[in-house]
């Protein structure tokens, strides 16, 4: 992949802030508004940005098109804080070197995660398959070496996160973090492997006396709990015994939980919970499974309003820049071995059931 110069990159930008207009147009005409950076807002309203692989092939420094675009269109409507389910480089090869490593979280933190922290937007990492996958051998980590790296890099960048954080020994692969009105809990879900230890963890953490009765409870990891797009119906590609921890995002009444892995945006209701399965941000494309829908590169907007409890969910297709709508996605996704995902609406209340 060529790098972008910096005359592409300048119409990306013009070409978001052109898209960005006509996106305004449909905000104000479903009732959402522009919010800028979380210091100056009122804790009653929320705007979060939702991402997920952005990783080109093995050892990739540089960043797809699209994910310039989205990088430029997050700028442009300035969310409060931006969530990333995932696959940020693109690891997951055991020839790489090093410094190798090194380089492609440096074109991360350049393409992706500096303009955004710049622009006063922070971003909530969770680890994915090609940053340090947890994947074990005889106890052993198959990837330490990624994994080394992943926490080297984030380590420097914790400063950025440092007020929101509720628990973070385990930063960044597994962590609680809190700002008014959200509660964020995310899982080392780099392998379909969330052991028991990890899932007393979960438990304690979405009990906390931090956590309000009112926030916004968000349960972020890479792999899904179910399948969703052709080729990821299989065992290593959706977290194991993932009706176990159901039970406990259930019993913890956990209001969304987002994955990625699959590259394919499909909004459901399963098992109890209300899941997002983010569309790759980069390259990858995937069809969902039953359907004839290929999900293009994609981000998501969530916006909540505190007083009204009400949280509207927009996806963005990265490559005509407009909203995506829901009628094209199957009414299920169903296939064996796997827990049935039904379609469910884009804008949904805060606390309610399932």
């Amino acid at each position: 992949m060529k790098q972008t110069g910096r005359r592409t990159f300048l119409r990306l930008i013009a070409g978001a802030a052109v898209s960005g207009s006509v996106l305004d147009g449909f905000f104000r005409k479903s009732g959402s508004q522009q919010l800028g950076p979380a210091s100056a807002q009122n804790a009653d309203k929320l705007k979060l940005g939702l991402i997920s692989d952005l990783n080109g092939s093995y050892g990739s420094t540089n960043y797809s098109n699209s994910v310039q675009r989205g990088v430029s269109l997050l700028m442009q409507q300035q969310p409060d804080l931006v969530l990333c389910a995932g696959d940020m480089v693109a690891g997951q090869k055991r020839s790489l070197t090093n410094s190798q490593l090194k380089a492609m979280w440096a074109g991360f933190e350049h393409s992706v995660r500096a303009p955004l922290q710049k622009a006063g937007i922070p971003l909530l990492p969770a680890i994915g398959n090609h940053d340090g996958s947890s994947q074990q051998h005889q106890g052993r980590w198959i990837y330490g070496r990624e994994r080394q790296q992943a926490d080297l890099f984030w380590g420097q960048h914790r400063g950025d996160l440092q007020s929101g954080f509720i628990e973070n020994e385990r930063f960044p692969f597994q962590y609680a973090w809190r700002r008014p009105g959200l509660f964020v809990v995310v899982v080392d879900a780099s392998s379909a492997n969330v052991d028991s230890s990890q899932r007393q963890w979960i438990e304690s953490a979405l009990s906390s006396p931090y956590r309000q009765p009112d926030d916004l409870c968000l349960v972020m990891g890479h792999l899904p709990l179910t399948a969703f797009s052709e080729g990821r119906a299989r065992a290593g590609e959706c977290i194991t015994n993932s009706q176990g921890l159901a039970i406990v995002l259930r019993r913890a009444r956990v209001d969304l939980v987002i994955s990625g892995h699959h590259h394919a945006w499909y909004p459901s209701e399963s098992m109890g919970l209300r899941l997002l399965s983010l569309g790759a941000m980069g390259s990858g494309p995937r069809r969902i499974i039953g359907s004839g829908v290929i999900s293009p590169p994609s981000l998501t907007l969530l916006e909540w309003s505190r007083p009204s409890g009400l949280i509207s969910e927009t996806t963005i297709d990265l490559n005509s820049m407009q909203p995506i709508t829901a009628d094209r996605l199957p009414v299920q996704v169903d296939v064996a071995g796997f827990a049935q995902a039904r379609r469910r609406s884009l804008q949904w209340q805060r606390g309610s059931l399932i």
